[in-house]
């Protein structure tokens, strides 16, 4: 079963987009899941990502879901809920099997999920998805995020591979920015998992990422 982990450097930044992406190419090979451990703020007037991401070729679950925008801890306590890293991975692993699995985290990866601040990365650490992939908006500033990003999991001692999407989110880059965030990711060693073009959203997936 390939596993792939969709987080971010910040909060929209276009992980739903992405995941989706990754969802309709594994549906190529067999049965998808797109999963949504924890959601804040789909009862404010917008659709819930795990359906948006899914469309008609996955099935989308949402494992716990909170009304308010805001950082899971702070709108689980918002709720009367209680929110931890136990409790998230107990109704993880009582999903039922797939052949593949697309899960999307909440905002950045760094965020907490546990009142002792455990995080995205300790989560991943728990599941060891196939893939990290965090998407980073592509513009100026974008070589930073990515950098940060991925040494923090670094940090975690995450074995899983990691790789970088850059997603044009809300702006067209200039084509010197476009050509030295690659430039800066190649630098920095850091594996790039695909791109999506601003407006018409051309995904690109790097060439090996899938067989």
């Amino acid at each position: 079963m390939a596993v792939i982990f969709v987080t971010g450097s910040d909060t929209a930044v276009g992980k739903t987009h992405v995941a989706g992406l990754f969802a309709r190419r594994l549906a190529k090979s067999g049965r998808v899941q797109v999963i949504k451990p924890v959601e804040s703020g789909a009862g404010v007037g917008r659709p819930a990502d795990a359906p948006r991401a899914a469309g008609s070729w996955a099935e989308p679950h949402t494992l716990i879901s909170l009304p308010e925008p805001l950082a899971p801890l702070a709108a689980a306590e918002r709720a009367g809920k209680k929110l931890s890293l136990p409790r998230l991975l107990d109704v993880y692993r009582k999903l039922p099997a797939s052949t593949h699995r697309v899960i999307e985290g909440a905002g950045g990866v760094a965020v907490p999920l546990d009142p002792s601040g455990l995080d995205w990365a300790d989560f991943i650490k728990a599941i060891k998805p196939s893939l990290v992939v965090v998407v980073v908006e592509d513009r100026l500033g974008a070589i930073n995020q990515a950098r940060l990003a991925v040494a923090y999991l670094k940090s975690k001692k995450i074995k899983t591979s990691v790789a970088v999407w850059l997603n044009a989110a809300h702006a067209r880059t200039s084509r010197e920015v476009w050509a030295a965030n690659r430039d800066g990711l190649l630098c920095s060693k850091i594996k790039l998992a695909g791109d999506s073009g601003y407006k018409k959203q051309k995904a690109i997936f790097a060439s090996g990422l899938f067989s």
